[in-house]
């Protein structure tokens, strides 16, 4: 019986190619897309899962009340150093403990081969306990895990830099030398590990031992349980243990273990324990992460997104199913007659649309496959191909295409399988489809979504270029950004800028610890001459040299630039004012203190500097106090010149003959500026291509039920027609119908649009306005794509000879 339903299901569908078509090509849209982001999804999940007793991995992170930028919460991933190996002296259920430093991206180290000439800079260079591989597992290919740190001026190498620095040669016991200059020390290769066998949250490319002097002596003196939060804090505790009973004592610690500091400071400050398998999706609002994690809330929307266009195809197979209804009434009268039951064919117009579904996804395999890579592109992913032959993903892929098979086709085979075998003999071919409201209101959902998803391409392109032409209160463009990067180029700071400052196309040179829109990780605790040293206001601070204003283009409101000789003398932004209550033209008299535990330092106002956006638009402008940096971290460089090949050449030159084996790395600071709304770049292309393929699942939609309205009203198309109807009258007692269909999706889509996207913008401090006109525009966008799909189909039903129809009739 079953097979002989899957045969008339085959010949049915190749009877009615031209709807088979269009079904199995929105189902197959819909299914790739499914695929497409469940693949990713899948991808996301299983970081960290390989350690031993993962379960037992917890991070310590801290949260601390209004001392963020500008008096905001600041909530970090790490902690300070001494809190560590303290939880594991007093909670017995802590069984060991570890710290990691890293200080980002933007502080790569110089490394070389000892006996080689060739330097490079290195990125995710981590300095961690010699415990860091008793927490973590990783697989050695050289040298032995347990031993590998506990030596001063040891390093552990990923498997790709030994690769780099020693090719084919065993790395093992190999000397390298770290940095330059007087700050230079070699160090021991101790072990080489594979990287990437496994998804984890900490791809470091190098390792070197806390016990090394220099960052790592100066992390194990840190005593102070309340200040100096940039340790990333590692537990492992007893397999069974009650996290959240854990997490419940730790108030009682650090009050214990710092009173006396978060007193001094008057912080109010929390630990909190997450689970090292959280990381990476349940971090959201959490800041200072070892590498870019991703959000669980984003997977489920991708999710939702994906289902919604999977029910927009359903929706097709249905309205095309009912359209051709008639078609198949003779088939169906005549089968009832010769003895099929209600209930045999409701099983046979099931199987036709799982059939369907089914070959829908074995076509969508080899699709995913092939656009896997622009997958990964469009969502920074990394999925690799046998993800998409997962069992995890190929069996809910396949209950996916069943459901969506089921959900198509109960409700024509509820209607079709209702024709009364009567009506079909006495030749009254008119099959009721059920109430056309019904059909309409699936057409309805589908504009909805297409409206909603127009508007979201709209309101996220119009953010990113708010982003793109607001004031910065600094020149982007043609500002370059050198990186001295070791303290020998440091030192040769003037000399440098000596060298490059005749070359032709530059305007204007000057020095920076931090360029702008880079990320500013110190700050420091002020208060004003005469106030409670423990309320102290956070300010972040930078470091610049003379002529610093001139060469970014940021303006001064009052007061003088920095000097050579400047010492405590310091320029602060109106943030700055605004956060001490100090009027502008009462700031030159002004003063900040800084009290550290038992030193006090004085600073004096200078000048101020009009609020400028010195990280991402998504944060307020944050209090900054800027002091003279005589040997800074970046060089920038102004120019002119449109000419950029030449002008880099001899910029090349300049610095080779100063720095002769220090790699040469630059920036254009527009670039890196444009890297601050990397997401959103993503999120407008995923949104665009995700609004495409539901217009185009739309399109086939209204093609479905105009072709069954076509079907239905063929006689009074003919009738019109010999009356002296033309082809415009004919196409326009169509298309009024799915105008007010679009109507009525503006309006529902509407509040849904401006709801989700008004919370979306609220994680931008600078934002672009909602305006009315967004709706109207992606409702006439709607109607524009409506009229032309409903004039393709109906021109061929107005321009085809009414005697034929009425013959018919």
């Amino acid at each position: 019986m079953f097979r002989n339903y899957i045969k008339i299901a085959w010949r049915s569908l190749l009877k009615n190619r031209l709807q088979t078509l269009i079904n199995l090509l929105g189902l197959t849209i819909g299914t790739v897309c499914c695929l497409s982001i469940l693949v990713y999804v899948f991808a996301q999940f299983g970081y960290d899962k390989h350690h031993d007793d993962s379960e037992s991995l917890y991070k310590v992170r801290t949260f601390i009340k209004g001392t963020g930028n500008a008096g905001s919460d600041a909530n970090v991933a790490t902690s300070s150093p001494p809190i560590a190996f303290a939880m594991k002296e007093d909670f017995p259920e802590v069984l060991e403990a570890c710290r990691v430093v890293y200080f980002g991206e933007g502080n790569d180290a110089l490394l070389r081969d000892k006996n080689s000439t060739n330097s490079y800079y290195e990125s995710k260079g981590y300095l961690a306990d010699p415990t860091f591989f008793e927490v973590f597992k990783y697989s050695f290919t050289q040298g032995d895990a347990k031993k590998a740190l506990e030596e001063p001026n040891t390093i552990v190498l990923s498997s790709t830099l030994a690769q780099k620095l020693f090719g084919a040669e065993k790395a093992l016991g190999k000397t390298l030398v770290l940095g330059s200059g007087e700050d230079k020390f070699d160090v021991t290769v101790t072990g080489v590990f594979q990287e990437r066998t496994y998804k984890s949250h900490i791809n470091p490319n190098y390792i070197l031992s806390m016990n090394s002097p220099g960052v790592g002596e100066f992390v194990k003196n840190v005593t102070n349980f309340a200040t100096q939060n940039f340790a990333h804090t590692y537990i492992r505790v007893l397999p069974g243990t009650d996290y959240k009973k854990l997490e419940q004592k730790l108030p009682e610690f650090l009050q214990k273990r710092g009173g006396q500091n978060l007193a001094a400071v008057g912080f109010d400050k929390s630990l909190f324990l997450q689970k090292v398998g959280d990381i990476h999706l349940y971090s959201k609002g959490i800041e200072n992460q070892l590498e870019e994690v991703s959000n669980i809330q984003y997977l489920y929307l991708l999710l939702i997104l994906a289902l919604v266009i999977q029910i927009a195809a359903c929706i097709n197979f249905i309205n095309l199913s009912t359209a051709r209804a008639n078609k198949r009434a003779k088939e169906i009268g005549v089968r009832k007659v010769v003895g099929a039951n209600k209930a045999s064919l409701i099983r046979q117009f099931l199987g036709e649309s799982v059939l369907l579904s089914i070959i829908s996804l074995i076509i969508s395999i080899p699709i995913t496959v092939l656009v896997l890579p622009f997958v990964n592109i469009l969502t920074k992913g990394d999925a690799i191909y046998a993800d998409i032959f997962h069992l995890n993903i190929l069996l809910p892929m396949f209950l996916l295409s069943v459901i969506s098979g089921l959900l198509a086709g109960i409700y024509p085979a509820l209607i079709l399988s209702s024709v009364r075998p009567a009506h079909v003999l006495k030749g009254i071919m008119n099959v009721s489809s059920g109430s056309g409201n019904f059909r309409k209101g699936l057409v309805v959902f589908q504009f909805v979504i297409s409206i909603v998803l127009i508007v979201a391409v709209i309101i996220i392109n119009k953010q990113i270029e708010y982003t793109k032409n607001k004031d910065l209160g600094f020149k982007k463009e043609n500002l370059i950004a050198i990186r001295l990067g070791t303290d020998e180029a440091i030192k040769k700071f003037d000399a440098l800028r000596s060298q490059i400052s005749g070359i032709s196309g530059i305007t204007s040179l000057a020095g920076s610890n931090q360029y702008p829109s880079e990320n500013i990780l110190g700050d420091l605790g002020l208060h004003l001459p005469g106030e409670d040293p423990t309320k102290q206001k956070i300010v972040v601070y930078n470091g610049i040299s003379d002529n610093y204003f001139k060469t970014v283009g940021t303006k001064l409101a009052i007061g003088r630039d920095l000097r050579v000789g400047d010492s405590t003398q310091v320029i602060v932004n109106k943030a700055t004012l605004k956060a001490f209550n100090i009027d502008l033209k009462n700031a030159l008299a002004s003063r900040l203190i800084q009290t550290y535990e038992d030193r006090t330092y004085t600073y004096e106002i200078v000048g101020v500097v009009e609020d400028y956006h010195f990280s991402s638009l998504k944060e307020v402008i944050a209090p900054i106090i800027l002091f003279n940096e005589n040997e800074p971290d970046w060089l920038l460089v102004k120019t002119n010149t449109t000419d950029f090949a030449s002008l880099l050449s001899n910029l090349k030159q300049a610095w080779t003959s100063v720095n002769s084996h220090i790699p040469f790395v630059y920036t254009f600071v527009d670039k890196e500026v444009e890297k601050l709304y990397a997401e959103e770049q993503r999120l407008s292309q995923i949104s665009i291509v995700f609004t495409g393929l539901a217009i185009l699942i739309s399109c086939l939609g209204l093609f479905g039920l105009i072709s069954f309205m076509a079907e239905q009203r063929k006689k009074e198309i003919g009738i019109r027609k010999v009356l002296g109807a033309s082809v415009a009258t004919i196409i326009n007692m169509f298309a009024k119908d799915f105008i007010k269909l679009v109507i009525i999706a503006l309006v529902i889509a509407t509040p849904i649009a401006y709801y989700y996207l008004e919370n979306w913008l609220e994680g931008f401090a600078y934002r672009t306005s909602i305006n009315w006109w967004v709706f109207i525009l992606a409702g006439g966008v709607t109607i524009v794509i409506t009229f032309v799909t409903i004039f393709v189909q109906t021109f061929r039903a107005a321009t085809i000879n009414p005697t034929k129809n009425l013959r018919a009739e």
